[in-house]
């Protein structure tokens, strides 16, 4: 069927931004919002009367292919980010859209001056011909690295796993609201 374009997410035609910036080389992101519940019971009853939300989080991960100034200088075939020095794409190296460096979130000198992020994943599209655009279908604001994890294994390479916390989730069906933008008053 030429002609035809596929309509389904992938990791081949999708782009993670962090801070504003496409972040490093970024393998893989997943993602979860957790509502946690209470079981409201009663005298006389022993199933609870409701489950009622108590909280909403959310959280995820990220993996990073790691590259070195040494493998950049080596090959040169390696393209930095945008918002890296050129000399590696470690945290320390990323600068977000805030002016920061990645690294903030992790290093206890700079955690209490740090500020939040958003993550958001774009599609690539076709539109006509070999024009692309990018629509953004997931966002998650007010991010903060809380974990980073890396593995290298003989036959592989350096993989950075980067844990976070944001305070919203949204895709391309709903737009989550903050509870507190809510007005109960009115019936």
């Amino acid at each position: 069927m030429a002609g035809m374009v596929p309509s389904f997410i992938t990791g081949a035609n999708a782009r993670i931004s962090v801070g504003g910036k496409t972040f490093a080389y970024a393998a893989d992101v997943s993602y979860q919002v957790i509502i946690d519940t209470v079981p409201i019971e009663t005298m006389g009853r022993y199933e609870a009367v409701s489950n009622e939300p108590v909280n909403y989080s959310v959280s995820g991960e990220l993996s990073i292919v790691r590259y070195t100034k040494l493998a950049k200088s080596i090959a040169n075939q390696v393209t930095p980010p945008a918002g890296s020095t050129g000399t590696g794409n470690g945290l320390g190296n990323v600068t977000l859209s805030t002016g920061q460096l990645a690294s903030d979130h992790i290093n206890p000198v700079n955690m209490l001056a740090s500020q939040t992020w958003d993550l958001n994943v774009y599609q690539k599209t076709v539109n006509s011909g070999s024009d692309t655009a990018e629509v953004g279908f997931i966002n998650i604001s007010d991010c903060r690295f809380n974990r980073m994890s890396g593995g290298l294994n003989k036959r592989g390479i350096l993989v950075d796993r980067l844990a976070f916390v944001g305070i919203l989730m949204q895709d391309d069906s709903f737009a989550a609201g903050h509870s507190g933008d809510i007005d109960l008053s009115s019936g």
